[in-house]
């Protein structure tokens, strides 16, 4: 377990939800928003992640890279390989940057991307 630390340069995340909403009927959401998860710990630049507890008794995982460009990549690789039941808008809740003056006061556990996706 590794911990951000406090930095000029901001970091980019993913929120991609890890439970189904109460009513989705579909497809393998669970089995799919882990492979979204494994796939961020392979691009270049990614941080890790954390899990979260999020509004309506779901769970997200917020992933991290250090560079705009590596969350692009990943998003591009997710786009193309997301089956359409549970499609990518079901999957991502959002994205974004963490800015530093974010980080005040806050850190952020994240697991090693060698133990999250084993």
């Amino acid at each position: 377990m590794s911990i951000l630390q406090e930095t000029e340069k901001p970091f980019f995340y993913a929120v991609v939800y890890t439970t189904p909403p109460k009513d989705y009927q579909g497809g393998r959401f669970e089995e799919s928003a882990s492979m979204l998860i494994a796939m961020a710990a392979t691009e270049p630049g990614y941080i890790g992640y954390e899990r979260v507890l999020a509004a309506e008794g779901r769970t997200v995982a917020v992933c991290y890279w250090n560079t705009y460009g590596s969350l692009g990549r990943w998003l591009e690789k997710v786009e193309g390989w997301t089956p359409g039941d549970p499609g990518v808008d079901a999957l991502i809740c959002t994205t974004g940057c963490l800015w530093p003056w974010l980080m005040e006061e806050r850190r952020i556990e994240l697991e090693t991307a060698a133990r999250s996706v084993a």
